[in-house]
C-alpha cells in the first residue's frame, strides 16, 4: 500500500510540481538515496563557500548562495495532499527532489532516465522478463540541498538547471568583455557590448566565462542547433557573430548558456526558467 506521508516530489519543466507517492516497501530505500548522499556531502566536516563566480573547489568544501525556494515548492512539504501525483506519459519531469526536517535533497532528471516504451528486460524466476510499465531511474546523487535558506552544490552547472542562479554573478567589467572578444569562436564587437549591454547581458557574458561552455563547442553544431529554435546565428569564417542588437544578443548568450530546451512530450520549444514559449 502508498505510504501515508509524502516526501518525494518532481518539478516539471514548466516548474509546477508533482507528487510521487510511494510503496512502504521503496520507501526507505528511495529516502536513502537522497538523505543519506546528502549528509555525505553536507556535514559538519565540509567548509560552505560562498557562491561568488567561483568554479573551483576543494573536494571538502561545497558551494551555496541564499536563496528563497519557490512558493510552490515549499506548499509541496506543508501541504502536498491537493497535488497531482506525477503522471509519466505526459509530465516532463526537470527534478526529482526528497524534503525532510525541512531539508530539501535535489537531483537532476533527463529523458535518459525515463524508461518509457523501450524494451526493459529484468531477470525474474530463472529467466529475463520485460518490463511492461513505463518507470524512471532514481540515481544515486543528490545534485543540491536547501537548509536554512541556502542552496549548497558542488557542481554550478548542476545546480542551475534545478534553479536559475544567474542573478548571483556579476555584471562582466570591461576586461571581462575584453578577454570574452579574444574567443576564437566568435566574433564580437567588445566596444558595443561595453557602451550597450545590459545588465542581464553581461551577466550572461560572465558566465559563458566562468563555466567554460565554449571551450569544446563547434560553432557549425551551435549554429544547427540554434536553427530548431529558429534563432539565426550567422557563422562567418567559422566563428560565430553575436551581433549589435540587444534583444538578438540577448536570445543567442542565452543559448550559448544553454538555456534553452525541448520539451519532452510536447516538443515545445522553452527558455529554462521560463513559461514562455521560445
Amino acid at each position: 500500500m502508498p505510504n501515508t506521508t509524502c516526501n518525494f516530489f518532481a518539478i516539471l519543466k514548466d516548474d509546477t510540481v508533482r507528487k510521487i507517492d510511494l510503496l512502504q516497501t521503496i520507501t526507505t530505500d528511495i529516502r536513502n538515496v537522497f538523505v543519506n548522499i546528502g549528509n555525505s556531502i553536507l556535514n559538519d566536516d565540509v567548509e560552505e563557500i560562498l557562491f561568488d563566480g567561483n568554479f573551483n573547489i576543494q573536494d571538502e568544501e561545497i558551494l551555496y548562495v541564499e536563496l528563497h525556494l519557490p512558493d510552490n515548492v515549499i506548499e509541496a512539504n506543508t501541504n502536498p495532499i491537493g497535488l497531482q501525483v506525477l503522471n509519466l506519459v505526459t509530465d516532463d519531469i526537470k527534478t526529482l527532489f526528497w524534503v525532510e526536517n525541512n531539508i530539501y535533497y535535489f537531483q537532476n532528471f533527463d529523458k535518459r532516465k525515463l524508461l518509457q516504451n523501450k524494451n526493459v528486460i529484468f531477470w525474474d524466476n530463472h529467466t529475463f522478463n520485460k518490463l511492461e510499465n513505463n518507470a524512471l531511474i532514481v540515481d544515486n546523487i543528490v545534485n543540491a540541498i536547501h537548509k536554512d535558506n541556502k542552496l549548497y552544490f558542488k557542481s554550478y552547472a548542476n545546480a542551475n538547471k534545478i534553479f536559475s542562479l544567474i542573478s548571483f554573478f556579476e555584471a562582466a567589467s570591461d576586461e571581462v568583455i575584453d578577454q570574452f572578444a579574444t574567443n576564437d569562436k566568435l566574433t564580437v564587437d567588445a566596444n558595443w557590448l561595453k557602451e550597450n549591454g545590459n545588465t542581464i547581458i553581461k551577466k550572461q557574458i560572465t558566465l559563458i566565462q566562468k563555466s567554460n561552455v565554449l571551450t569544446n563547442a563547434n560553432p557549425k553544431k551551435i549554429k544547427t542547433s540554434a536553427n530548431k529554435f529558429n534563432l539565426t546565428i550567422q557563422l562567418v569564417d567559422g566563428k560565430l557573430v553575436l551581433p549589435n542588437d540587444k534583444k538578438q544578443c540577448k536570445d543567442i548568450l542565452s543559448f550559448l548558456n544553454e538555456q534553452y530546451y525541448i520539451g519532452l512530450i510536447t516538443g515545445k520549444k522553452f527558455r529554462t526558467n521560463s513559461k514562455r514559449d521560445a
